[in-house]
């Protein structure tokens, strides 16, 4: 089933649980996830967000925040680059729920769980300390802006994999 088909007239709450999970991300990015919406009622859904104060839009117009405390708070780079993983996944999501440190974001797909984790040099000594921790089963999608910032990571035997993010979307995904 499709993220369109899934969470079709939910819309609204999908995105405010997001927002607040990520603290920051890409007009752009948010677009894409909801595309099945039409450009109308996309835009309808964003005023009533604004309206009633669940959503913020940064003065670069680019990005959207869940408030202006948490634009000083999040990590910008790690908040996109993570969103862009979630939006290469969209059709496997089942459900989806704010992650335990060092990840973002926990998605089930049915299939398994998935930890979307944004890999940078303050996070890759937790990510590290807790790979093993996490059941096997549990897929690790570490996200990257490049591969070779993957070089640090210590590898579980199996379920872990490098989400590479460019500017406008994953460039590509490898397992580790």
């Amino acid at each position: 089933m499709s993220f369109a088909s899934r969470y079709r007239g939910s819309e609204l709450t999908i995105m405010v649980k997001l927002i607040s999970i990520f603290g920051v991300v890409e007009a752009c990015q948010m677009h894409e996830l909801f595309s099945h919406l039409g450009d109308k009622q996309y835009s309808k859904i964003m005023s009533r967000l604004h309206q009633e104060g669940m959503l913020y839009t940064l003065p670069d117009a680019e990005h959207l925040a869940s408030n202006r405390l948490s634009v000083n708070k999040v990590n910008w780079d790690d908040s996109v680059a993570s969103f862009w993983a979630l939006i290469s996944i969209k059709d496997s999501i089942q459900d989806f729920c704010a992650g335990e440190m060092p990840a973002i974001l926990t998605v089930s797909t049915g299939e398994f769980d998935c930890d979307i984790i944004p890999v940078n040099d303050k996070a890759l000594a937790l990510i590290n300390d807790t790979c093993f921790e996490l059941p096997s089963n549990v897929r690790r999608l570490l996200v990257v802006r490049s591969f070779d910032a993957a070089a640090g990571i210590e590898r579980r035997f199996r379920n872990d994999f490098v989400i590479v993010v460019g500017k406008d979307g994953v460039t590509g995904s490898y397992e580790l």
